[in-house]
């Protein structure tokens, strides 16, 4: 067997051109799969730290995924797959810096979260469980990560954290590997303290609905079984609360879902997005290989001799074929070996480099099951690129092979499978190039896409002033520093105007509140979930977004509460009044609070609509009130520069500082990057989709360029006959065109086939793309079918402009 791998080797320091090319195609597709393997692994095939981590699940309320704490207990105790349920929330405290190091990411969760996740301690112990989650014991949990910053060490001591003005006791230490890593809230948290220490929840309220679930099911329960469970549960509530869980509200409601948490821990987008990404390596493998396939068929062809001649002395078919099989594990093992490598480096950047934002792409590594695969799939690739040279060369004729007449008589049937292999190559090219035209118009699309406001000179910083035991006179001044802010940075050089909002357009994230208008007083008495976004703004808000005014006024400055008015926009005004104006109508929001006296505001404006919660979803009905109706020491400010607003951070940030150090500001981002962030995945997407179509499109001309080459040096005998007869030079070139450009046809036309068909499988990842988009299919035929007519056209332009009579004495 050394024998024959060293025969392989030497085989291939005589061929370097060849050599170099099969290794480099190898290189690309086993790496590029080897990558985006590697990266599938981590995000969604590693275990989560957790102990069962397959009895892990998410219950999801759709549309928001919120529910309130009362609902959770509900489930658990009506219920019989859930072994556990916790509930949380993201949180923003003021704090002091323990140690001179502040946190960055705070959960509030329910008594039960650390049981139910199934977490250990590496210090300490949990809280006090006692069953009533309006209790809080001042105590706090913080990550492994967050405590080696405050200095780490084998005990707690007396160690606090001063959150909201309140000192809590450090009662535990989770360990460095169970990192909670994730999306909703769930983004390495490094502070959890009770929902009972926020002093904004209402865990007894079923109104209080900003919550996420998370639960472990029974020993045994299946999802299906679970999501059953859930809905049965979900009619008892219905006839128990019909006002929270009636009919009213379930007809603007999906049903309840529970899904397997490691799907809710990396996005609903993640796992298509990879496994797309990963199909299209695929693709790109199999191009390779086919190209592989057609350099093998050309150079054993011209080993038919050496064949013939080895069976002559001997050789049995066994002997050939494990020198064909030495030669392709040779070859494929090279091109694994620099795969891998190549997959190191690109995980190597994707780590350091924010091109990949994806949670727990830092656990993507060369583990077994990489590795795993990596033999897996180079085993795969060896046999095929041995077995289907070998179907075709080690049959030969082996007088007419000694002699070398098979030259013009015996490729006839080698020609057909290289001529397969080209349209394989063509079909799966062009279906790579097509998904790369329409995630580029998918991109442009959503980023391009009218929005209701000018998203390109605007800086959004997030201000916090006050905390969780501020009185209400404390957030009136809270608000009256805010707009002191705002009138602050409009003086900055440079600035054309700021402005006050709890929410930013994009948020990902909106407030609402029950709602009822004039129109339907009777949803008074319904907690329905038709209600709008809701936004508590401050004046000028909408000329610094520039989102226009239909009807009415602006906010003024007088608006304080007192006079009770709100702003809709052209959804809830056509919802609400149709056909009519909507000024002078009456709404009733649960953000306006009033102790005593009319809780109804008058609507003195309509604005346009706007895309509030992402690029994504379409803009829905909205309502804005004053700030001063519900004063919250909170707010974003909004900042419309004269140009680039990320020229104006660190000003912004040295102003506030110096003016109101007692503030806590934070963020800083331009509109445009929270805009190219939502899309990062996409574009993430698109580049490796254009990556692979680019090197696919080189690898089929280059097929196609190779095969033309070789059908030629098979077809000089013949060629040299045509001319010597008084054939022309453009008759020879149109043949060779004719014959050939009927192969390339048949593989652009299944290239479109294929390419509809994915196209349309795979719309929801297309935003705003037709399967069928002309553009599209027509780009990407011509960007085929144009360099593959010019690969044929070389090779058939040589063959015409050979000399016959020297063609004739050589043969």
């Amino acid at each position: 067997m050394f024998r024959l791998f060293r025969y392989a080797l030497r085989q291939l320091r005589d061929n370097p051109g060849f050599a170099t090319t099969a290794i480099l195609t190898l290189t690309i597709g086993i790496g590029a799969s080897t990558t985006i393997f590697a990266v599938l692994d981590a995000v969604l095939l590693e275990p989560l730290p957790f102990a069962q981590p397959d009895r892990l699940v998410a219950v999801v309320f759709q549309p928001d995924n919120d529910t309130s704490i009362p609902t959770m207990q509900d489930y658990l105790s009506r219920s019989t797959t859930f072994a556990g349920l916790a509930a949380y929330r993201q949180w923003s405290p003021t704090q002091k810096a323990t140690g001179g190091t502040s946190a960055h990411r705070f959960l509030v969760v329910s008594q039960g979260f650390f049981s139910t996740l199934g977490t250990r301690f590496a210090l300490g112990t949990n809280w006090p469980i006692t069953g009533n989650e309006q209790d809080c014991s001042s105590q706090a949990v913080v990550s492994g990560a967050y405590w080696k910053r405050l200095g780490g060490g084998s005990a707690l001591g007396d160690r606090k954290l001063n959150l909201e003005g309140r000192d809590f006791q450090i009662a535990g230490v989770l360990p460095l590997a169970q990192a909670i890593e994730g999306n909703y809230g769930l983004n390495q948290p490094e502070v959890f303290v009770q929902i009972g220490c926020d002093s904004r929840a209402k865990p007894n309220e079923r109104g209080d609905m900003d919550f996420q679930l998370i639960g472990r099911l029974r020993p045994a329960v299946t999802i299906s079984q679970a999501n059953a469970d859930v809905a049965r549960v979900d009619q008892t509530l219905q006839k128990d609360y019909p006002n929270s869980y009636g009919a009213a509200r379930a007809e603007f409601r999906k049903p309840t879902l529970v899904v397997p948490y490691i799907e809710m821990l990396v996005g609903a987008e993640t796992k298509p997005a990879l496994l797309l990404t990963f199909a299209a390596c695929g693709l790109l493998l199999m191009i390779g290989c086919a190209n592989m396939a057609n350099l093998l068929l050309a150079r054993n062809t011209r080993r038919r001799t050496e064949f013939a001649t080895r069976a002559t002395l001997g050789a049995t078919f066994r002997q050939l074929l494990q020198q064909l099989m030495a030669d392709s594990a040779v070859l494929v093992a090279l091109g694994a070996i620099a795969g891998i490598a190549l997959a190191q480096f690109v995980l190597g950047v994707l780590k350091r480099t924010s091109a990949l934002d994806l949670p727990r792409l830092a656990h993507a590594s060369m583990r077994p099951a990489v590795l795993g695969f990596v033999i897996a799939v180079s085993a795969a690739v060896t046999f095929f690129l041995a077995l289907l040279p070998a179907w075709r060369t080690l049959r030969p004729e082996l007088l007419r092979d000694l002699q070398g007449a098979g030259r013009s008589s015996s490729g006839r049937s080698l020609r057909l499978a290289g001529r397969l292999l080209v349209v394989a190559q063509l079909t799966f090219t062009l279906v790579l190039v097509a998904c790369a035209g329409w995630m580029i118009g998918g991109v442009y699309r959503l980023l391009h896409q009218p929005l209701g406001f000018a998203p390109q000179r605007l800086l959004m910083i997030q201000a916090w002033l006050g905390s969780g035991q501020s009185t209400k006179q404390d957030l009136i001044q809270s608000e009256l520093k805010l707009t002191q802010m705002a009138a602050s940075l409009r003086q900055l050089p440079g600035v054309e105007s700021a402005a006050l909002t709890d929410h930013v357009p994009l948020g990902h994230s909106v407030n609402r509140y029950d709602f009822c208008s004039d129109a339907h007083p009777e949803q008074c008495k319904q907690q329905v979930n038709i209600n709008p976004n809701s936004y508590a703004i401050g004046p000028g808000y909408f000329s610094t977004i520039e989102q226009s005014l239909l009807e009415g006024r602006d906010f003024r400055a007088n608006d304080d509460g007192r006079n009770h008015v709100a702003i809709v926009n052209q959804a809830l005004a056509a919802r609400e009044w149709p056909g009519q104006s909507a000024l002078g109508h009456r709404v009733h929001t649960g953000e306006i609070h009033v102790e005593q006296g009319d809780s109804w505001a008058t609507v003195v404006g309509v604005v346009g609509n706007v895309h509030t919660y992402d690029l994504v979803s379409a803009p829905g009905p909205d309502i804005y009130i004053p700030r001063a109706e519900d004063p919250t020491g909170f707010s974003w400010l909004l900042v419309e520069t004269k140009g680039d607003p990320a020229l104006l951070r660190n000003a912004a940030r040295a102003k506030l500082k110096r003016e109101f150090p007692e503030a806590r500001v934070s963020r800083f981002e331009t509109m445009e990057e929270e805009m190219s962030s939502e899309v990062s995945e996409r574009v993430f997407l698109m580049q490796v989709t254009i990556a692979f179509g680019v090197v696919a499109l080189f690898l089929s001309i280059l097929g196609t360029y190779g095969l033309l080459a070789y059908e030629v040096s098979l077809r000089e005998k013949e060629i040299g006959i045509r001319l010597a007869l008084g054939s022309s030079r453009e008759r020879i070139v149109t043949l060779l065109l004719r014959e050939e450009g009927r192969w390339l046809a048949i593989g652009a036309l299944l290239g479109l086939g294929c390419s509809i068909a994915t196209g349309y499988a795979l719309r929801s990842r297309f935003y705003g793309a037709h399967s069928t988009s002309l553009p599209v299919l027509l780009g990407s035929a011509l960007l085929l079918v144009g360099p593959a007519l010019l690969a044929i056209a070389v090779p058939a332009c040589k063959a015409a402009l050979q000399d016959p009579a020297r063609t004739l004495r050589r043969e």
